[in-house]
């Protein structure tokens, strides 16, 4: 967590707790999360009949948090970008949520041999008996790099955000076999042709979209000449941290580093 560390306690024990009727849970449909009187917290004694594929999630504050999907439409929904501008711990737990429902659905059979897995107790895994393997929820480590150059920032929008118009820091998945900081200077070369120096760890958020786990640098421009990558980065330039278009959202790790960095330079 970024911004919100210390203020809850989150724990992820094994095995869930004997069932409350105060349990909580964060229930899904076609993606979003489901409502109910203005809220995306359901208690077990207000779930609805059609819930299914019911998952241990962990401990907030002391309180049991479970997930399910919906068989029928709620009253309204809510996107799961949408509750990360409200809370970071909540994005964090529905994150969590999300990411365990996909893992069951994506690993009910051994990518080996192609017999059905069994879930393991006590643990988050699901297991082939005869391979001896065990498949664990699916995180991706992924990089992103806050490149500053002075009172300038190194922004680009890629192919993806042509619609919205964003520019944000420079991110890309780490490759088999490679540290954060290799990856670091290679995605940076790789994405807008310059040679960054002088590395500094940030920080690190879960991004469900759909299992990332980024992890925040901030670099110090060195040399070259911005050159963007054909088919992944439609512009990218310099801008000033008092002038920046738009970009991500303030919850985002994207959004906090460049928030920081407006602060640093305002204390110097």
């Amino acid at each position: 967590m970024l911004y919100e560390v210390g203020q809850h306690r989150v724990d992820l024990p094994g095995l869930a707790p004997e069932p409350q009727a105060a349990d909580r849970f964060l229930l899904w449909w076609q993606g979003d999360l489901a409502e109910h009187d203005d809220t995306v917290i359901w208690q077990r004694f207000e779930l609805p009949e059609a819930v299914s594929d019911i998952e241990f999630v962990g401990l907030l504050n002391g309180h049991a948090y479970y997930t399910g999907l919906l068989k029928q439409a709620p009253e309204s929904t809510q996107t799961l970008r949408a509750l990360g501008i409200q809370s970071e711990t909540a994005f964090m737990m529905a994150a969590r949520a999300r990411g365990l429902l996909d893992w069951r659905r994506q690993h009910k059979f051994c990518g080996q041999c192609g017999r059905p897995t069994q879930a393991m107790e006590g643990e988050s895994a699901m297991v082939c008996q005869p391979c001896r393997l065990r498949f664990y929820p699916r995180v991706s480590p992924c990089i992103i790099t806050l490149v500053t150059r002075g009172p300038e920032v190194l922004l680009a929008q890629g192919v993806h955000h042509r619609q919205s118009g964003w520019y944000s820091t420079l991110a890309g998945f780490i490759e088999t076999g490679e540290s954060a900081e290799q990856a670091v200077l290679r995605e940076v070369r790789e994405e807008v042709g310059v040679s960054v120096h002088n590395l500094r760890y940030q920080g690190s958020q879960a991004w469900p979209f759909p299992h990332q786990l980024m992890l925040g640098f901030w670099a110090d421009y060195e040399q070259g000449d911005i050159v963007m990558a054909d088919g992944e980065i439609l512009d990218a330039q310099w801008f000033h941290i008092d002038r920046l278009p738009p970009g991500p959202p303030g919850f985002s790790i994207a959004g906090w580093m460049l928030r920081r960095y407006r602060d640093f330079l305002a204390e110097l």
